[in-house]
């Protein structure tokens, strides 16, 4: 049995379909089966049921998945642990993060970059349920993003900063004078909020729950920029965390009366090898973002 299989098997597995599996690994259908194949006359049992043009794993697949995704990433984190050995600063850096921690970014980069430049970094912006899911299949090394409101016991959290949940508006607007705002304010006025797979409207809308108040938005988004540049018009109000404001002038936020909390965190899966350049990253990010974090607090 050699590493291959296992990685050919883990796709199929996760595609339940032979043509996109190979088309993601790069390789011709009929390869892709005959290595299957091979592996299941290993095994001495089929992994997948094939019936028409549907595959579905077998009792058998089932059992046999998880061992084949550790050993797969066991193989990978003891290449890592040598490389890290022989300090060897080369590889491969694959960070996840969402738009309110964008601008944090770029300096730690660079700041990064110029120490080890053999490192090439892969960085993708998504929301937060995203990010996590993304993580947990090892597609990202790390993400930085909001903290589940839940306790996950497969996630390493460490806490960046905190931002009010709160009501996002144009300075000209007449609810820019409050100190905060109460939930049940909000319906007297044209409501844009981010879509319900977005962290700050799971917040929300189980603040709004809690406190027994329906919420009436006129328009939903996916995009946060989108709703920032709604609210500065002075029609709109938003509710999103205040971080997301920093970098609008033209933008006021008001946290939320009832207050709901925004955890902006460095999230990595717990027993996984963390490698020396993705320690020292994490470093750099979280001493920038905190020192950054104090002067905003102060302005």
């Amino acid at each position: 049995m050699e590493l291959r299989h296992l990685k050919y098997f883990i796709k199929v597995a996760d595609k339940l379909n032979f043509t996109e599996a190979a088309a993601e690994l790069f390789v011709t259908q009929s390869t892709l089966s005959q290595q299957i194949k091979q592996l299941e006359n290993e095994l001495g049992v089929p992994l997948f049921d094939r019936l028409a043009k549907k595959v579905y794993l077998t009792e058998a697949g089932y059992e046999f998945l998880p061992y084949a995704v550790k050993t797969l990433r066991d193989a990978e984190f003891g290449k890592q642990r040598l490389l890290d050995l022989q300090d060897v600063r080369t590889g491969e850096l694959k960070i996840g993060i969402i738009y309110s921690l964008i601008n944090f970014l770029p300096p730690v980069i660079a700041a990064f970059h110029k120490k080890h430049p053999g490192i090439k970094f892969t960085i993708g912006y998504h929301q937060t349920n995203t990010l996590i899911a993304m993580l947990k299949e090892r597609k990202y090394d790390m993400v930085m993003c909001y903290q589940p409101q839940r306790n996950d016991p497969m996630l390493d959290v460490e806490l960046l900063y905190q931002s009010p949940l709160s009501v996002v508006m144009s300075k000209k607007h007449p609810l820019a004078i409050r100190k905060e705002i109460p939930l049940d304010l909000l319906s007297s006025f044209p409501l844009a909020l981010p879509t319900t797979n977005f962290h700050a409207r799971s917040v929300l809308d189980q603040l709004a729950a809690d406190c027994h108040v329906e919420l009436k938005p006129s328009v939903e988004m996916n995009g946060v920029l989108l709703l920032l540049q709604l609210a500065s018009d002075g029609h709109w109000i938003s509710v999103l965390s205040k971080a997301a404001t920093y970098e609008h002038p033209d933008l006021v936020a008001v946290p939320l009366a009832e207050k709901g909390m925004m955890r902006a965190s460095i999230i990595t899966l717990k027993d996984t090898y963390e490698k020396k350049a993705m320690k020292e990253f994490k470093k750099l990010v979280l001493d920038h973002v905190k020192k950054e974090w104090a002067i905003r607090k102060m302005e």
